[in-house]
């Protein structure tokens, strides 16, 4: 079976900003937090959002003066605004700006004495919370039919519900501009509806069967499943991957989509389904399939990744003078692999959010995994105590920031009370962790007779050193970023320690194409003047690797949490492949 998954599939603008404002608050939160309807109309959220302290409540009374209500994506009538803040209850509004535009132009024109129409569900919240900006006089229309029967006169302003069918928006819009003498057509419904429902139509048109994710009192899912049916393809809408019948097996190809109350966890369990049911692979495909979800899950592969970037770093350095001890191989796999498994395990609760294999892997047998965590943590400890005092000293501190990172270290009222809370500092700390392990730690060396040194004896070691450590900087926050957009585009809920939340997407491609640019002229320079050895020649198509990746290929692989995996790890072990061929062949 093929299967084509929809570029517009799962949660929308503001569905995500309303789930990261709720999630924001129930850190800093000291009360109980509700929100006044569901949050997001997808009940698995809505449960996984309950764990999390966020509570739907349909009526506000009862709820104790100083509570939180987040105002979901939908929007509030005024007057009920105005009884929550009577109530002396703090408001978080997480009202989508597009619904907020349409709220604001049906009061503009309802005070400017224009008679409102609006194209949508009479019951829906959003369409109700509309009525309420014209004292519910308004006119609600599902139909053409439902156009035509309106009195002809007077000033209409129509608008419409955001995630209202456009093509009947359309045509209710031309029988209201053919039967009144005066309309003002507000075209309020969202891009992000606009782009699913035609590229609905569009993959319909190149499958045999349609799935459509999403919960089925989701008004915009619902109108997903209408518009594929009507083209006459079979289609299935399933909230959850345990309600696909058996005989989509059948089926060449399967399109999907979902909802932009959908998350993308869920869509990625329905495709893990249909990919069950159509696995026509060969066995030694399925099988190498498995292996690489499991290095990439258990961490394996970016422990590996860990080593290959210290060996090639060594090679940068010290090249043919010496080899590097295999010690401090050791001390990198050890600290990567213990760090990444307990960061995973920490956040456990978080990451249920998104729920990918990799939480489920680390889900699976926790105790099995923190006994591996503490065995790694205390292999890396015991072997930088024989190497020396400074190489403990040093890997020490660098467990300790990893464990204090999400520790609270003052009152909720400061606004940076944890590491985590500086913004960037995600990236940036990963970053340092590595070069700590990769760069400066191998690089202490005791010359017989001397004292203690940083670099090998070779012309200007400490400019090698740091031109060394950005080296290693460098990839590895190239790395993390390339996760961050990955967590970001799966609906794992970030915060401003990420540099794409902080400065947007668009930006942070950007920057690391800069920074990327920055690695290449590094490495030939570092070459050029003899601070590196010749291995920064040959190390120039890690960089050239990444800006591919970055731009052409960037917006397909991320979807795909194996895939950025395999990529993102990918290029520090090209590194170490690379280092060793040129170390094997005596360049």
């Amino acid at each position: 079976m093929h299967i084509k998954l929809a570029e517009t599939a799962g949660f929308c603008m503001g569905v995500k900003r309303a789930i990261d404002g709720a999630l924001a608050e129930a850190h800093k939160a000291s009360g109980p937090i509700y929100s006044l309807g569901p949050l997001i109309h997808n009940r698995q959220a809505v449960e996984m959002l309950e764990r999390r302290g966020i509570r739907s409540v349909d009526i506000i009374e009862g709820i104790a003066a100083g509570s939180t209500i987040i105002i979901r994506a939908h929007g509030i009538p005024p007057v009920t605004r105005a009884a929550i803040e009577q109530a002396g209850l703090k408001i978080v509004d997480a009202t989508c700006p597009h619904v907020r535009h349409a709220q604001n132009t049906v009061r503009k024109y309802y005070r400017a004495g224009w008679r409102i129409v609006i194209a949508g569900d009479k019951d829906h919240a959003e369409v109700i919370g509309l009525l309420g900006f014209c004292d519910n006089t308004g006119v609600v229309v599902s139909t053409p039919d439902e156009a035509r029967s309106l009195p002809r006169d007077g000033r209409i302003c129509f608008v419409a519900q955001t995630t209202f069918n456009e093509s009947t928006y359309d045509e209710i819009a031309a029988i209201l501009r053919a039967g009144h003498p005066q309309v003002e057509v507000v075209q309020t419904i969202c891009k992000s509806t606009e782009e699913r429902q035609r590229e609905v139509i569009e993959l319909c048109r190149s499958v045999d069967a349609m799935v459509v994710v999403g919960g089925r009192h989701s008004a915009n899912t619902c109108r997903l499943a209408e518009i594929a049916r009507s083209t006459g393809v079979p289609t299935f809408h399933v909230e959850t991957a345990g309600e696909l019948p058996n005989d989509l097996a059948r089926y060449q190809t399967v399109g999907v989509t979902a909802g932009a109350s959908t998350p993308h966890w869920i869509t990625n369990s329905v495709i893990r389904r249909l990919e069950a049911l159509g696995d026509r692979l060969p066995g030694l495909v399925r099988f190498t399939n498995r292996g690489l979800r499991f290095i990439t899950s258990s961490n394996l592969y970016t422990a590996v990744g860990a080593v290959a970037l210290t060996y090639a770093c060594a090679g940068l350095l010290n090249g043919g003078q010496h080899r590097l001890d295999p010690l401090y191989l050791v001390i990198s796999f050890c600290y990567i692999f213990a760090v990444y498994i307990w960061n995973r395990m920490a956040q456990k609760q978080l990451d249920e959010l998104n729920a990918p294999p990799r939480v489920a892997f680390h889900t699976r047998s926790p105790r099995l995994l923190l006994a591996l965590t503490c065995a790694a943590a205390a292999v890396s400890l015991a072997v930088s105590a024989v190497l020396g005092r400074i190489e403990l000293l040093l890997l020490f501190a660098a467990y300790l920031i990893a464990l204090a990172y999400n520790v609270p270290f003052g009152p909720r009222r400061l606004r940076y009370r944890r590491l985590k809370d500086i913004p960037a500092s995600k990236d940036v700390f990963t970053a340092i962790a590595w070069a700590t392990v990769a760069v400066i730690i191998p690089s202490i060396v005791r010359p017989a007779g001397g004292s203690l040194q940083i670099g090998d004896p070779q012309p200007n070691p400490a400019i090698g050193v740091v031109l060394a450590a950005a080296v290693a900087f460098i990839l590895a926050f190239v790395r993390a970023t390339m996760f961050d957009f990955t967590d970001i585009q799966g609906d794992r809920m970030l915060g401003r320690e990420t540099l794409p939340v902080l400065i947007g997407p668009r930006r942070t491609r950007a920057y690391l194409a800069i920074i990327t640019a920055a690695l290449g002229c590094v490495l030939a320079a570092g070459s050029l003047v003899g601070v590196f050895t010749s291995l920064g020649w040959w190390l120039l198509p890690c960089p050239i690797f990444i800006l591919l990746v970055l731009f052409p290929l960037f917006q397909r692989l991320i979807k795909s949490d194996l895939v950025c995996s395999l990529v993102a790890d990918g290029f520090l072990v090209m590194a170490g492949i690379i280092a060793l061929a040129w170390r094997t062949i005596g360049a």
